[in-house]
Protein backbone atom coordinates (compact mmCIF):
# COMPACT_ATOMS: atom_id res chain seq x y z
CA UNK A 1 0.00 0.00 0.00
CA UNK A 2 2.87 2.32 0.77
CA UNK A 3 4.19 1.85 -2.78
CA UNK A 4 0.80 2.68 -4.25
CA UNK A 5 0.58 5.85 -2.14
CA UNK A 6 3.97 7.00 -3.38
CA UNK A 7 2.93 6.41 -6.99
CA UNK A 8 -0.27 8.38 -6.42
CA UNK A 9 1.73 11.30 -5.03
CA UNK A 10 4.10 11.28 -7.96
CA UNK A 11 1.16 11.18 -10.38
CA UNK A 12 -0.56 14.12 -8.66
CA UNK A 13 2.66 16.15 -8.76
CA UNK A 14 2.97 15.37 -12.47
CA UNK A 15 -0.60 16.59 -13.13
CA UNK A 16 0.07 19.81 -11.19
CA UNK A 17 3.23 20.34 -13.20
CA UNK A 18 1.29 20.02 -16.47
CA UNK A 19 -1.55 22.30 -15.45
CA UNK A 20 0.33 25.03 -13.63
CA UNK A 21 3.79 25.04 -15.15
CA UNK A 22 3.13 24.30 -18.79
CA UNK A 23 4.60 20.79 -19.08
CA UNK A 24 7.43 21.80 -16.75
CA UNK A 25 9.20 23.55 -19.63
CA UNK A 26 9.84 27.30 -19.25
CA UNK A 27 7.86 29.19 -21.86
CA UNK A 28 9.41 32.24 -23.50
CA UNK A 29 7.37 34.12 -26.06
CA UNK A 30 10.53 35.71 -27.40
CA UNK A 31 11.62 32.30 -28.69
CA UNK A 32 8.77 32.11 -31.17
CA UNK A 33 10.14 32.24 -34.71
CA UNK A 34 8.38 34.52 -37.17
CA UNK A 35 7.78 32.80 -40.48
CA UNK A 36 7.04 33.93 -44.01
CA UNK A 37 5.70 32.04 -47.00
CA UNK A 38 7.58 28.78 -47.49
CA UNK A 39 9.82 29.48 -44.48
CA UNK A 40 13.07 27.72 -43.75
CA UNK A 41 13.59 26.99 -40.07
CA UNK A 42 16.76 28.50 -38.66
CA UNK A 43 18.15 25.41 -36.99
CA UNK A 44 21.46 27.16 -36.35
CA UNK A 45 20.13 28.98 -33.27
CA UNK A 46 22.47 28.29 -30.39
CA UNK A 47 25.19 26.81 -32.61
CA UNK A 48 28.41 28.81 -32.55
CA UNK A 49 29.78 29.18 -36.05
CA UNK A 50 32.04 31.29 -38.21
CA UNK A 51 30.26 33.66 -40.56
CA UNK A 52 30.55 33.54 -44.33
CA UNK A 53 32.04 37.04 -44.20
CA UNK A 54 34.80 35.89 -41.83
CA UNK A 55 35.65 32.95 -44.06
CA UNK A 56 35.57 35.12 -47.17
CA UNK A 57 38.18 37.38 -45.61
CA UNK A 58 40.28 34.35 -44.73
CA UNK A 59 40.07 32.88 -48.22
CA UNK A 60 40.99 36.22 -49.76
CA UNK A 61 44.45 35.80 -48.24
CA UNK A 62 45.02 32.92 -50.66
CA UNK A 63 45.25 35.52 -53.41
CA UNK A 64 48.35 37.18 -52.06
CA UNK A 65 51.72 36.28 -50.66
CA UNK A 66 53.45 38.09 -47.84
CA UNK A 67 56.77 39.84 -48.34
CA UNK A 68 59.06 41.38 -45.75
CA UNK A 69 59.47 45.13 -46.06
CA UNK A 70 62.76 46.29 -44.50
CA UNK A 71 61.50 49.87 -44.32
CA UNK A 72 58.88 48.92 -41.76
CA UNK A 73 59.45 48.48 -38.04
CA UNK A 74 60.28 44.90 -37.00
CA UNK A 75 60.33 43.73 -40.61
CA UNK A 76 56.55 43.76 -40.72
CA UNK A 77 55.10 41.61 -43.48
CA UNK A 78 52.83 43.24 -46.02
CA UNK A 79 50.51 41.97 -48.74
CA UNK A 80 51.88 43.14 -52.01
CA UNK A 81 51.89 40.53 -54.73
CA UNK A 82 49.12 38.45 -56.25
CA UNK A 83 49.73 34.73 -56.67
CA UNK A 84 48.92 34.27 -60.35
CA UNK A 85 45.20 34.93 -60.01
CA UNK A 86 42.90 36.07 -62.78
CA UNK A 87 42.39 39.72 -61.87
CA UNK A 88 38.70 40.23 -62.58
CA UNK A 89 38.74 43.82 -61.33
CA UNK A 90 41.29 44.98 -63.90
CA UNK A 91 40.15 42.92 -66.88
CA UNK A 92 36.51 41.89 -66.65
CA UNK A 93 35.10 45.26 -65.71
CA UNK A 94 36.99 47.12 -68.43
CA UNK A 95 36.18 44.57 -71.10
CA UNK A 96 32.56 43.96 -70.15
CA UNK A 97 31.12 47.40 -69.56
CA UNK A 98 28.44 46.64 -72.15
CA UNK A 99 27.96 43.04 -70.94
CA UNK A 100 28.98 39.98 -72.94
CA UNK A 101 27.58 37.00 -74.76
CA UNK A 102 28.20 33.38 -73.86
CA UNK A 103 31.94 32.76 -73.82
CA UNK A 104 34.38 30.15 -72.64
CA UNK A 105 35.81 30.90 -69.22
CA UNK A 106 39.51 31.73 -69.08
CA UNK A 107 42.01 29.70 -67.04
CA UNK A 108 41.84 30.61 -63.33
CA UNK A 109 38.93 32.99 -63.98
CA UNK A 110 36.37 31.05 -61.90
CA UNK A 111 38.46 28.80 -59.62
CA UNK A 112 35.46 28.00 -57.43
CA UNK A 113 33.48 26.16 -60.10
CA UNK A 114 32.85 22.44 -59.64
CA UNK A 115 31.58 19.86 -62.12
CA UNK A 116 29.50 17.08 -60.53
CA UNK A 117 29.58 13.44 -61.66
CA UNK A 118 27.29 10.47 -61.03
CA UNK A 119 29.19 7.25 -61.78
CA UNK A 120 31.20 4.94 -59.55
CA UNK A 121 34.33 6.27 -61.22
CA UNK A 122 34.84 9.69 -62.90
CA UNK A 123 33.69 9.46 -66.53
CA UNK A 124 33.06 12.12 -69.15
CA UNK A 125 29.54 10.89 -69.87
CA UNK A 126 28.24 11.24 -66.31
CA UNK A 127 29.05 14.89 -65.57
CA UNK A 128 25.60 16.46 -65.25
CA UNK A 129 25.51 19.27 -62.66
CA UNK A 130 27.51 22.27 -61.53
CA UNK A 131 28.39 23.49 -58.07
CA UNK A 132 30.70 25.94 -56.34
CA UNK A 133 33.50 25.37 -53.84
CA UNK A 134 32.82 27.34 -50.64
CA UNK A 135 35.38 25.78 -48.26
CA UNK A 136 38.15 23.19 -48.23
CA UNK A 137 35.55 20.40 -47.97
CA UNK A 138 32.15 21.65 -49.14
CA UNK A 139 30.43 22.18 -52.49
CA UNK A 140 27.29 24.33 -52.73
CA UNK A 141 24.72 23.23 -55.30
CA UNK A 142 21.00 22.56 -55.62
CA UNK A 143 18.91 19.84 -54.02
CA UNK A 144 18.00 18.66 -57.50
CA UNK A 145 21.65 17.77 -58.10
CA UNK A 146 21.74 15.31 -55.22
CA UNK A 147 20.50 12.58 -57.55
CA UNK A 148 20.57 11.84 -61.26
CA UNK A 149 17.12 10.41 -61.90
CA UNK A 150 15.64 8.60 -58.92
CA UNK A 151 18.53 6.42 -57.80
CA UNK A 152 22.06 7.52 -58.69
CA UNK A 153 23.45 9.96 -56.13
CA UNK A 154 26.18 12.47 -56.91
CA UNK A 155 29.59 10.83 -56.45
CA UNK A 156 32.30 13.19 -57.71
CA UNK A 157 33.29 16.83 -57.83
CA UNK A 158 35.87 17.95 -60.37
CA UNK A 159 37.68 21.16 -59.42
CA UNK A 160 40.12 23.26 -61.42
CA UNK A 161 38.75 22.18 -64.79
CA UNK A 162 37.70 24.01 -67.95
CA UNK A 163 37.04 21.58 -70.82
CA UNK A 164 36.34 18.27 -69.11
CA UNK A 165 37.46 16.15 -72.06
CA UNK A 166 40.67 18.05 -72.82
CA UNK A 167 44.14 17.38 -71.47
CA UNK A 168 45.82 20.26 -73.29
CA UNK A 169 44.00 23.34 -71.97
CA UNK A 170 45.49 25.49 -69.21
CA UNK A 171 43.64 23.82 -66.36
CA UNK A 172 44.46 21.70 -63.29
CA UNK A 173 41.49 19.33 -62.91
CA UNK A 174 41.34 17.17 -59.80
CA UNK A 175 38.52 14.78 -58.90
CA UNK A 176 37.27 14.54 -55.33
CA UNK A 177 34.87 11.90 -54.08
CA UNK A 178 31.69 13.07 -52.37
CA UNK A 179 31.00 11.19 -49.14
CA UNK A 180 28.10 13.16 -47.70
CA UNK A 181 25.08 14.86 -49.24
CA UNK A 182 22.90 17.27 -47.26
CA UNK A 183 19.70 18.47 -48.91
CA UNK A 184 17.83 21.35 -47.30
CA UNK A 185 15.19 19.79 -45.01
CA UNK A 186 12.36 21.89 -46.47
CA UNK A 187 12.97 20.91 -50.10
CA UNK A 188 10.13 18.92 -51.68
CA UNK A 189 9.99 17.80 -55.32
CA UNK A 190 8.76 19.02 -57.77
CA UNK A 191 8.72 22.36 -55.98
CA UNK A 192 11.61 24.76 -56.58
CA UNK A 193 11.39 26.25 -53.09
CA UNK A 194 14.39 25.66 -50.78
CA UNK A 195 16.26 24.06 -53.69
CA UNK A 196 19.72 24.02 -52.18
CA UNK A 197 22.19 21.37 -51.01
CA UNK A 198 25.70 20.86 -49.65
CA UNK A 199 28.04 18.08 -50.76
CA UNK A 200 30.99 17.07 -48.57
CA UNK A 201 34.30 15.95 -50.05
CA UNK A 202 36.23 13.00 -48.66
CA UNK A 203 39.49 14.96 -48.36
CA UNK A 204 40.73 18.51 -48.03
CA UNK A 205 41.04 20.47 -51.25
CA UNK A 206 44.50 21.72 -52.17
CA UNK A 207 44.06 25.41 -52.96
CA UNK A 208 45.88 27.11 -55.82
CA UNK A 209 45.24 29.84 -58.37
CA UNK A 210 43.17 27.21 -60.23
CA UNK A 211 41.13 26.05 -57.22
CA UNK A 212 39.88 28.44 -54.57
CA UNK A 213 36.61 28.96 -52.61
CA UNK A 214 34.24 31.78 -53.44
CA UNK A 215 32.47 34.17 -51.08
CA UNK A 216 28.75 34.04 -50.27
CA UNK A 217 26.39 36.99 -50.31
CA UNK A 218 24.95 37.86 -46.90
CA UNK A 219 22.73 40.78 -47.90
CA UNK A 220 19.09 39.58 -47.95
CA UNK A 221 18.07 42.69 -49.88
CA UNK A 222 20.69 42.35 -52.61
CA UNK A 223 19.71 43.71 -56.00
CA UNK A 224 22.11 44.28 -58.86
CA UNK A 225 23.19 47.86 -59.44
CA UNK A 226 23.88 49.57 -62.75
CA UNK A 227 27.62 49.28 -62.11
CA UNK A 228 27.54 45.54 -61.39
CA UNK A 229 27.85 42.81 -63.96
CA UNK A 230 25.91 39.71 -62.93
CA UNK A 231 27.61 36.59 -64.29
CA UNK A 232 26.33 33.04 -64.59
CA UNK A 233 28.88 30.23 -64.94
CA UNK A 234 28.44 26.54 -65.61
CA UNK A 235 28.74 23.74 -68.14
CA UNK A 236 25.29 24.29 -69.64
CA UNK A 237 24.26 23.74 -73.28
CA UNK A 238 24.68 26.55 -75.78
CA UNK A 239 22.75 25.00 -78.68
CA UNK A 240 19.14 23.94 -79.13
CA UNK A 241 20.12 20.27 -79.20
CA UNK A 242 20.56 20.59 -75.40
CA UNK A 243 23.93 18.82 -75.48
CA UNK A 244 26.09 19.94 -72.59
CA UNK A 245 29.10 22.07 -73.38
CA UNK A 246 32.47 20.49 -72.73
CA UNK A 247 33.73 23.92 -71.69
CA UNK A 248 33.06 25.98 -68.61
CA UNK A 249 30.94 28.87 -69.90
CA UNK A 250 30.18 32.38 -68.67
CA UNK A 251 27.49 34.88 -69.60
CA UNK A 252 26.34 38.20 -68.19
CA UNK A 253 22.64 38.34 -67.35
CA UNK A 254 19.97 40.80 -66.31
CA UNK A 255 17.97 40.48 -63.11
CA UNK A 256 14.33 39.91 -64.11
CA UNK A 257 11.33 41.07 -62.09
CA UNK A 258 9.43 38.49 -60.06
CA UNK A 259 6.16 39.25 -61.87
CA UNK A 260 7.64 38.66 -65.32
CA UNK A 261 9.40 35.55 -64.09
CA UNK A 262 6.21 34.13 -62.57
CA UNK A 263 4.10 34.77 -65.67
CA UNK A 264 6.70 33.04 -67.81
CA UNK A 265 6.71 29.86 -65.71
CA UNK A 266 2.96 29.82 -65.08
CA UNK A 267 2.41 29.38 -68.80
CA UNK A 268 2.99 25.64 -68.34
CA UNK A 269 1.41 23.07 -66.01
CA UNK A 270 4.86 21.90 -64.90
CA UNK A 271 5.80 25.47 -64.04
CA UNK A 272 2.68 25.93 -61.92
CA UNK A 273 3.50 22.75 -59.98
CA UNK A 274 7.04 23.97 -59.37
CA UNK A 275 5.94 27.41 -58.21
CA UNK A 276 2.64 26.95 -56.39
CA UNK A 277 3.27 30.09 -54.33
CA UNK A 278 4.78 32.13 -57.13
CA UNK A 279 8.25 33.65 -56.99
CA UNK A 280 9.24 34.13 -53.34
CA UNK A 281 11.62 37.04 -53.67
CA UNK A 282 13.44 36.59 -50.35
CA UNK A 283 14.57 33.11 -51.42
CA UNK A 284 14.67 33.31 -55.23
CA UNK A 285 16.30 35.40 -57.96
CA UNK A 286 15.26 35.46 -61.61
CA UNK A 287 17.95 36.19 -64.19
CA UNK A 288 18.03 36.14 -67.97
CA UNK A 289 18.56 38.32 -71.00
CA UNK A 290 15.91 40.96 -71.66
CA UNK A 291 17.03 41.24 -75.30
CA UNK A 292 16.69 37.51 -75.93
CA UNK A 293 20.07 37.40 -77.65
CA UNK A 294 22.16 35.47 -75.14
CA UNK A 295 21.99 32.82 -72.44
CA UNK A 296 23.40 29.37 -71.71
CA UNK A 297 20.14 27.77 -72.86
CA UNK A 298 18.93 27.41 -69.31
CA UNK A 299 22.29 26.14 -68.09
CA UNK A 300 22.49 23.09 -65.86
CA UNK A 301 21.38 22.97 -62.25
CA UNK A 302 23.90 24.18 -59.70
CA UNK A 303 25.42 26.85 -61.94
CA UNK A 304 26.61 29.90 -60.02
CA UNK A 305 25.19 33.43 -60.25
CA UNK A 306 27.83 35.87 -59.03
CA UNK A 307 29.23 39.37 -59.02
CA UNK A 308 32.81 40.56 -58.74
CA UNK A 309 33.68 40.96 -55.05
CA UNK A 310 33.66 44.59 -54.00
CA UNK A 311 36.72 44.38 -51.74
CA UNK A 312 38.84 41.36 -52.69
CA UNK A 313 40.67 41.19 -56.01
CA UNK A 314 40.29 38.04 -58.10
CA UNK A 315 37.26 36.90 -56.09
CA UNK A 316 33.52 36.67 -56.60
CA UNK A 317 30.45 36.80 -54.39
CA UNK A 318 27.84 34.15 -55.10
CA UNK A 319 24.29 35.48 -54.96
CA UNK A 320 22.41 32.54 -56.47
CA UNK A 321 22.45 28.85 -57.40
CA UNK A 322 20.65 27.81 -60.57
CA UNK A 323 17.52 25.91 -59.64
CA UNK A 324 15.56 25.83 -62.90
CA UNK A 325 16.10 26.95 -66.46
CA UNK A 326 13.54 27.15 -69.21
CA UNK A 327 15.81 25.02 -71.35
CA UNK A 328 15.39 27.38 -74.28
CA UNK A 329 18.23 28.97 -76.16
CA UNK A 330 18.30 32.76 -76.37
CA UNK A 331 14.67 33.80 -76.07
CA UNK A 332 13.35 37.11 -74.87
CA UNK A 333 11.86 37.18 -71.36
CA UNK A 334 12.71 33.54 -70.66
CA UNK A 335 14.54 33.79 -67.33
CA UNK A 336 16.13 31.16 -65.15
CA UNK A 337 15.35 30.80 -61.44
CA UNK A 338 18.19 30.87 -58.94
CA UNK A 339 18.00 30.00 -55.25
CA UNK A 340 18.96 33.14 -53.30
CA UNK A 341 22.03 32.25 -51.23
CA UNK A 342 21.55 34.87 -48.48
CA UNK A 343 18.24 33.30 -47.40
CA UNK A 344 19.98 30.06 -46.51
CA UNK A 345 23.21 31.43 -45.06
CA UNK A 346 22.48 30.46 -41.41
CA UNK A 347 21.83 26.88 -42.53
CA UNK A 348 25.01 26.83 -44.63
CA UNK A 349 27.19 28.35 -41.90
CA UNK A 350 26.18 25.89 -39.19
CA UNK A 351 27.11 22.93 -41.42
CA UNK A 352 30.21 24.25 -43.15
CA UNK A 353 31.86 26.42 -40.49
CA UNK A 354 30.90 25.30 -36.96
CA UNK A 355 33.32 26.42 -34.25
CA UNK A 356 33.07 23.10 -32.45
CA UNK A 357 33.15 19.54 -33.65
Amino acid sequence: MKGITNLQCIFMLFILCIVRLGFCVPQNKDDVTNTTSNPTVDQSKGIEKYSAAEMCSKYSQLIYKYKNDSTLIDDEEVLNEAKGCYNNNSTILKRLTSNFDVKRAAPREFPHMALLGYSKYPRDDTWACSGSLISNRWILSTAGCERLGNTTVVQWARLGGLNYSSETDDARPTDYQIDQRIVHPDFRKPSLYNDIALFHLDQDVEFSSYVRPMCLNADPNWQSSASQIVISTGWGPILDDKSMSLDLLKVSLDIISADLCKSNYYASIAGRKQLMHGIVEDSMICAGDVSGEKDICGGIAGSSLQVVHANHACMYTQVGVLSAGKGQCPKKDSPDIYTRVSKFLPWIEQIVWPKSG
